[in-house]
């Protein structure tokens, strides 16, 4: 291996330094490849599988990494502009009411949560980026159950099951304002429940005044399983529970290796992990744009979307296509 590497490195400054490093690094990748560990020991890129399947991991990753930031650019200056979406006068409250109040929330939400992910997975990722994809993902299966019926007295029914379950979330906030406030925020979660109870109260009254059912939002894994179907749902559930929250095991998942138990950040040697979800997320922030446009009033997304889609799709269902063959290799750190 070192006199290999001296043949490399004759022509550099300093041969003795560089060709230790490269002898370290090429015993690195031996140790990976045969422990199976690396990108070369998962699934060859097929080039009979179009542009994309021939494409190593990383070269995967990149594109979807460019794909991502031009759909961030085409949406973005619109993004930031202030939508017209009428208010409905009878409710003086903060939190969204009509479904076009909820909708331009939701795109706020989402468009912040693909700037992370796409960031995030982009270059240096972590289990972290996991939770911004699984927030775009959670705002996209509402956004899809809310304009589900084209009937607008249904739309405006799920509009007001999605207000009364902000108003319980605020609710539960009183109750953990009460179990952590300290003296000099004495009467604080008495307000923001009588707050709550009022909202609540001004729902009801329009609920009944309009006609409508009173209806909940479905439970978040049924929402998911209805909304977000396909191959990427049993994955994403699972490592969405790794990106969730801090601890020891999905640090340990993500950034160490077995045995020796050393630090491996950013996905080192991950190319495919980085690809996989960053596919995901780029698809997710489309089909978000794709259900938002016409109740925001942006008609031009559904172009946007198309030009993008045409960019991107081969890409992720190639990174699919790897991904769900190397978890068919078993489980490792990393994947």
């Amino acid at each position: 291996m070192l006199e290999r590497v001296s043949q490399e490195t004759g022509e550099s400054g300093n041969p003795l330094i560089e060709g230790v490093t490269r002898a370290w690094e090429m015993l690195v990748r031996q140790v990976d490849e045969i422990l199976g560990w690396s990108p070369e020991a998962g699934p060859e890129p097929d080039p009979g599988r179009g542009p994309a399947g021939a494409m190593a991991d990383g070269a995967l990753g990149a594109a979807l990494a460019r794909t991502a930031s031009d759909l961030m650019e085409a949406v973005g200056s619109s993004g930031q502009a202030q939508f017209s979406v009428a208010r409905d006068p009878r409710w003086r409250f903060n939190i969204p009411f009509t479904p076009a109040e909820h909708m331009q929330a939701m795109f706020g939400e989402a468009s912040d949560a693909f700037g992370v992910a796409a960031v995030a997975l982009g270059d240096r990722a972590s289990s972290a980026a996991l939770a911004a994809v699984g927030c775009l993902a959670e705002n996209l299966v509402r956004a899809r159950w809310l304009i589900e019926p084209a009937e607008t007295t249904q739309r405006r029914e799920r509009g007001y099951a999605l207000t009364a379950e902000a108003i319980d979330w605020f609710r539960a906030t009183s109750r953990r304002a009460e179990d952590s406030g300290g003296a000099d925020q004495a009467g604080l979660a008495a307000e923001i429940a009588d707050r709550a109870d009022t909202m609540e109260t001004r729902l009801d009254e329009l609920i009944r005044h309009d006609g409508l059912q009173a209806i909940r939002v479905p439970k978040r894994l049924r929402l998911l399983q209805d909304y977000l179907p396909g191959a990427g749902l049993a994955p994403f559930a699972l490592f969405s529970a790794a990106g969730s929250r801090p601890a020891a095991a999905p640090s340990a998942l993500f950034y160490t290796e077995p045995g020796t138990g050393n630090a491996v950040y950013g996905f080192q040697r991950r190319p495919l992990t980085r690809a996989y979800w960053l596919g995901y997320a780029v698809a997710f922030y489309a089909d978000f744009c794709g259900a938002a446009g016409p109740v925001l009033g942006r008609g031009d997304w559904a172009g946007i979307v198309g030009a993008a889609e045409a960019r991107f799709r081969p890409l992720v269902q190639e990174a699919d296509r790897r991904y769900r063959q190397r978890l068919h290799g078993g489980l490792h750190p990393g994947l």
